[in-house]
């Protein structure tokens, strides 16, 4: 049988694209448990293609969204993403700092009428640097209760940044980490152009101290599936 060229061309190409040769999507969405997913956007930071970690959780009123993608292209995608696979709408977005990849999508999900949450501290970060603020603040140590769901938004002290909270579900024992925590597999600190390593290493101690059995901790970037990301963290702080 003789095969037409652009057709064999047409089939080499598709092959190629459900193989190993074709790009990592722009947005990872990977279920961590019942009602929380873990959610990737990609950025070139220092040349470098950098992942951005983040967490969406279901609940009977929508979904929750904590911390916005690093990429503004994945905004809308993201809740495409998220109505076309649950069939719900993001009803509330909280960020764990000022920085964009947790709170850069502020002014895209303001516009879209999705309320956005965060403490007095980053919304003041964000009002002095002339970025979108979110439109409700968080109160810090408070446990919060939507659609059958609770978590507490908490502040250890400086770290990453001055303003750095993180998230815990206290039934699903989830900490949301933010850039507050590295990965385990993170070679060094990243960006620090706005943190206080001095302080750093005792906040993490305190989140040790407070949360004794964790059964996750999602860490800001890089790989989050194994162990270790609060230990490497005050690792690379201490070495």
């Amino acid at each position: 049988m003789r095969f037409n060229k652009s057709i064999f061309l047409l089939l080499f190409l598709l092959t190629m694209a459900h193989s190993g040769f074709s790009q990592e999507p722009g947005l990872k969405i990977e279920k961590l448990t019942k009602d929380f997913y873990i959610y990737t956007t990609y950025v070139a930071y220092s040349g470098v293609k950098t992942s951005a970690n983040a967490l969406y959780m279901l609940s009977k009123d929508g979904v929750i969204l904590f911390d916005t993608p690093w990429d503004p292209d994945q905004y809308q995608p993201l809740l495409d993403s998220i109505r076309n696979r649950h069939h719900q709408e993001v009803i509330a977005v909280y960020a764990t700092h000022s920085h964009e990849d947790r709170a850069g999508g502020f002014g895209f999900f303001n516009k879209n009428g999705i309320p956005t949450y965060a403490t007095a501290a980053t919304n003041a970060i964000l009002k002095a640097d002339h970025k979108p603020e979110a439109t409700h603040l968080i109160e810090p140590d408070k446990t919060i209760h939507i659609g059958g769901k609770q978590f507490v938004i908490k502040y250890f002290g400086e770290g990453h940044t001055a303003d750095n909270v993180v998230v815990w579900f206290p039934k699903e024992k989830i900490l949301d980490g933010g850039c507050l925590i590295k990965s385990s597999e993170a070679k060094n600190l990243g960006y620090v152009g706005e943190a206080n390593v001095k302080e750093w290493p005792k906040t993490i101690r305190k989140i040790q101290q407070t949360f004794k059995k964790i059964n996750w901790v999602i860490p800001g970037h890089d790989g989050w599936k194994q162990q270790g990301h609060l230990e490497n963290t005050l690792k690379l702080l201490t070495q």
